[in-house]
């Protein structure tokens, strides 16, 4: 037995030396690394950056809401994107609750959207959609602002990302409805939108009788009436359409694809719609007609400028026909600003190119510039969401429609 007795250490001490040379080594990288990081991550690692958040809750509750929104921001550009729950959206959407706070309801809608589009651009890491109260939160702001279209893009976004709470979803519309007739309308698209037809073109219906010049309730209910194969009842209602608004492409483009269907000659009507093109003050317009866009945006960011020079102040109209694809359940969209503040997000949510509309209340003589910009492109590998303008004109519709 003694004689395997130096046998039996010596197996030992072999047996140990691998885990101690393995726990070695790691030690040895452990302290390589730690070396080697950036001085920013020693400083996360000593919570020296973890504690803004401590900072912005005392900075804020003794009204010092400029400090608090200073103190995010640097932490925004200290920490490293990587660290999950100190991304840039977070922040944003800190910064937005803050300037709410201030009743500074235009700063609020700036910092959610900036919060919106961090969630879209890291989408990719499962269920990063933005949640429903940041989405409730730009709705209510866009109207505190005054800017119901703003509100609907916003809603016709979320309805494609949560369609199981959709009525909380539509819930601000339907109380801020009896405000504004546009609001109404608006309503009524999106219940179309959620295939409640009746409802929806009762609401379509409900709203010209409050404003019959208001635009796009005439035409969404011919584009309804057209998928349903009452030819008849849409032409009527393009028409109607036309007269409110005579620069609707919508309402030219169905009234032609009708004309077709009926075996009637279209000529009349795409010569009355080249004379309304006629009438842009400004345009970018693709030279292969509609199967060839004229834009494509790929990659982020990327801008399309357009310069404006109205001779007289007063409304404009812009028709942007646009199509898209989706990634992750989205549709794209562009965000659209005036002389660089923004207007609204133009949600562009069919892969046919449809004619968007902007109305601009008032816009003074001089020169400015329109600029869209895809904060939305993504991909799953298989899918590619991306924006594609097919032309885009600009009218001066002095006093006209809403």
């Amino acid at each position: 037995m003694r004689a395997d007795a130096p046998f039996s250490l010596s197996r030992a001490s072999r047996t140990l030396r691998v885990p101690l040379l393995v726990t070695a080594l790691l030690l040895a990288a452990f302290y390589a690394g730690v070396r080697l990081l950036p001085g920013v991550v020693h400083a996360v690692a000593s919570r020296s950056l973890y504690n803004y958040r401590e900072m912005v809750d005392r900075a804020a509750a003794s009204g010092d809401f400029e400090g608090a929104v200073a103190i995010i921001e640097r932490a925004s550009r200290a920490i490293p994107r990587d660290i999950y729950f100190e991304r840039p959206e977070f922040m944003f959407d800190r910064i937005g609750r803050i300037r709410q706070q201030q009743g500074r309801q235009a700063e609020a809608l700036d910092a959610f959207l900036k919060a919106q589009t961090g969630f879209f651009r890291n989408i990719q890491l499962r269920g990063y959609y933005p949640p429903p109260r940041l989405i409730h939160d730009i709705i209510e702001a866009y109207f505190e602002i005054g800017n119901p279209a703003g509100a609907y893009n916003e809603a016709r976004l979320a309805l494609d990302l949560y369609p199981q709470i959709s009525d909380e979803i539509l819930k601000p519309h339907a109380v801020h409805m009896m405000e504004d007739s546009s609001t109404m309308r608006d309503l009524g698209l999106l219940e179309i939108k959620r295939n409640i037809v009746i409802a929806g073109r009762g609401r379509l219906r409900q709203s010209l009788v409050r404003d019959p010049r208001l635009v796009e309730s005439h035409f969404w209910l011919g584009r309804s009436a057209q998928d349903q194969g009452l030819l008849t009842e849409a032409l009527t209602e393009y028409e109607a359409e036309l007269a409110n608004c005579p620069y609707s492409e919508n309402a030219f483009n169905g009234l032609i694809a009708v004309y077709r269907q009926l075996n009637r000659d279209a000529g009349p009507i795409l010569q009355r719609r080249h004379e309304m093109h006629a009438k842009a003050i400004a345009q970018h317009v693709s030279d292969k007609g509609t199967t060839v866009p004229l834009r494509a945006f790929w990659g982020v960011p990327d801008k399309l400028e357009v310069p404006l020079d109205p001779a007289q102040p007063g409304k404009i109209l812009v028709s942007v026909l646009a199509g898209s694809t989706p990634c992750y359940d989205v549709w794209g969209w562009l965000d659209v600003r005036l002389d660089g503040q923004h207007l609204q997000t133009l949600y562009v949510d069919s892969r046919e190119p449809l004619a968007y509309e902007i109305w601009l209340k008032r816009v003074e003589s001089g020169h400015h510039v329109l600029t869209f910009e895809d904060l939305s492109d993504a991909t799953d590998g298989k899918n590619d969401r991306n924006v594609f303008i097919y032309s885009l004109r600009v009218f001066s519709v002095g006093n006209g429609p809403t």
